[in-house]
C-alpha cells in the first residue's frame, strides 16, 4: 500500500492553471529550448506543447516564455524562459514536495495508528 498524491492549481473558475504537465513542459522547455524537442521527450505532439504553454500564457499577468527567430534561412525558433515563469517552476516543484513530504508523514502516522500493514 502507499499514498498517491497528485497537485495542481486552479483558477476562480476551476480551469487548470498549473500542475504536472506543465510543470514538466517548462523544465523541458529550459533545457531544450526547443518545442519540437520538449514534445518528443514528453510523448506529446508539439500542438499539445504549445497548448501548456498558452494556458500559462493566459493565466498569468507576466510574459513566461521568449521566442526567438535565427536570422539564418530555415532554421527553427529558440524559446526560453523567463525570470517569472523560472520563478514559478521552482516554487511550485518546492511546494510539491513539501505537499508530498508532509502527506507521506500523515500517511505513516495513519497507518501506525490502525496497524495498517502493507502485504504484496
Amino acid at each position: 500500500m502507499r499514498l498517491k498524491v497528485k497537485l495542481w492549481i486552479e483558477n476562480e473558475d476551476e480551469n487548470l492553471v498549473f500542475g504536472d504537465g506543465k510543470n514538466l513542459v517548462l523544465q523541458y522547455l529550459d533545457s531544450t529550448s526547443s518545442i519540437e524537442e520538449t514534445a518528443k521527450e514528453l510523448k506529446m505532439s508539439e500542438e499539445n506543447v504549445f497548448k501548456h504553454l498558452q494556458i500559462l500564457e493566459d493565466n498569468n499577468k507576466e510574459e513566461m516564455i521568449l521566442r526567438t527567430q535565427s536570422l539564418k534561412k530555415n532554421s527553427k525558433a529558440s524559446y526560453r524562459l523567463t525570470a517569472e515563469a523560472r520563478e514559478i517552476l521552482q516554487t511550485y516543484q518546492i511546494y510539491q514536495y513539501d505537499v508530498k513530504k508532509f502527506a507521506q508523514e500523515k500517511f505513516e502516522e495513519f497507518r501506525e495508528n490502525y496497524k495498517i500493514t502493507t502485504t504484496k
